[in-house]
């Protein structure tokens, strides 16, 4: 079967599924309400490209799949509190040697994770709507904007660099027999959030704690810290607090916003490495950009991830990313944007990194069409991505791992 007829095939198919109407809500009385909802990308995409160190027999492919799966319940308790608890099911159909997930860094996973798993279950209790917004519960520690935003509200086809490599190095991977997903990025947190809006400019922060159980066992053991506070000049980012991001405002913003990101963890275990090293800290710095003029949108962020290890190794990486998009609205309403997005990661030179010396490089092009805003969208991109210094660990074979991919997704929320 052709790219084209793949391409077909899931126009007609999924097209349908859309429906812009909200979920279902029950009101229970004037204060207290739940509403069920559901979310979901469905993509397909093309290796016009795949060449991996010691693999000879790759072959170009198609990989049709759910790249995200969201179900879940959101509502009130009180006039004062609300909740979110949803689920995932993440990736499921997806292949081995899947392209998207090889141009950034994964040259190599276990295929299909058709597993239903906790995403977020937080509540927010708004003591005070601008000065104290009280969250706990599971979710992402508000670091990194292309970390907290999420993969249904970015500008590319799939989340940048930044996204990942904050995640996997701040946060840890599980371990395989926890029942969670290895990037979700979420913890146990309690995080105190506010925001100013005034007369042109606007102040966003939030400050958590929390036990981060991917790096701990029974001996090792240290509080998680994050802290992240945007200043924004010209039309806010957020009108009222809120732990939802986007990247696209649709030319209905006129405002750049700057964020400072900051987060650490004292000692802890490292248990996806042979010999489960120590370290005595870990920290993450970050800055980030998001401008909005009319109907063009610019994203950067800059990042450094540091780990000093119980022997004294060091390591400092760093990553960072730049997107552009462009809105263009049409007569019936809905919109085409173009973007481009272009990220890269750069690990220490010394080779303590958990990801030794292999560097990644990715870049994106495509166009978003948003039928009904983010309720309902169809992008089709090119993304290509490389990494370098790549060791096989089956064969020793090194070398350059090279992915170029057509990638085009249906997204929907219900």
């Amino acid at each position: 079967m052709t790219f084209f007829r793949v391409v077909l095939l899931i126009f007609t198919f999924f097209i349908p599924v859309y429906t812009g109407h909200a979920g279902i809500k029950l009101k229970i009385d004037d204060d207290r309400y739940m509403e069920v909802f559901l979310m979901g990308q469905i993509w397909g995409v093309y290796s016009t490209d795949l060449s991996i160190p010691g693999e000879n027999s790759l072959k170009k492919r198609v990989d049709g799949y759910i790249r995200r799966g969201r179900f879940g319940f959101r509502g009130r308790l009180t006039g004062d509190i609300s909740y979110k608890i949803w689920f995932a099911y993440d990736n499921v159909g997806k292949d081995s040697y899947n392209p998207a997930d090889v141009a950034r860094g994964s040259i190599k996973n276990e295929g299909s994770y058709s597993k239903i798993e906790l995403w977020d279950a937080f509540f927010t209790w708004y003591i005070d709507r601008q000065l104290a917004n009280i969250t706990f519960g599971y979710f992402r520690p508000q670091i990194g904007r292309e970390n907290i935003t999420s993969g249904f509200a970015v500008l590319s086809f799939e989340k940048g660099l930044p996204n990942f490599y904050v995640r996997r190095h701040i946060i840890g991977k599980p371990d395989s027999d926890s029942g969670f997903s290895s990037t979700n990025g979420r913890i146990y947190l309690i995080n105190w959030g506010g925001l100013l809006n005034r007369e042109g400019w606007s102040l966003n922060w939030n400050a958590g704690i929390g036990d981060n159980q991917n790096y701990t066992d029974a001996s090792n053991w240290s509080p998680f810290f994050s802290f992240r506070t945007v200043f924004s000049f010209g039309q806010p980012e957020l009108k009222r607090y809120s732990l939802g991001y986007t990247q696209t405002f649709f030319g209905r913003r006129k405002g750049v916003s700057l964020g400072l990101n900051y987060a650490y963890q004292g000692e802890g275990v490292e248990k996806t490495i042979s010999g489960q090293p120590k370290f005595s800290n870990n920290r993450m710095f970050g800055v980030d950009i998001l401008g909005s003029y009319r109907n063009i949108e610019i994203v950067g962020e800059y990042d450094i991830l540091r780990r000093k290890w119980s022997d004294g190794r060091r390591y400092t990486d760093r990553v960072w990313e730049v997107k552009i998009g462009y809105s263009i609205q049409l007569q019936n309403g809905r919109v085409i944007q173009p973007s481009f997005s272009y990220s890269r990661f750069r690990p220490d030179s010394n080779g303590n990194s958990i990801f030794g010396r292999k560097k990644n490089v990715w870049w994106d092009a495509g166009i978003n069409y948003y039928i009904n805003g983010q309720k309902a969208k169809i992008t089709l991109h090119y993304a290509s991505g490389k990494v370098y210094n790549y060791t096989n660990p089956e064969t020793a074979d090194t070398g350059t791992v090279k992915s170029s991919y057509i990638g085009i997704g249906f997204q929907f929320r219900i």
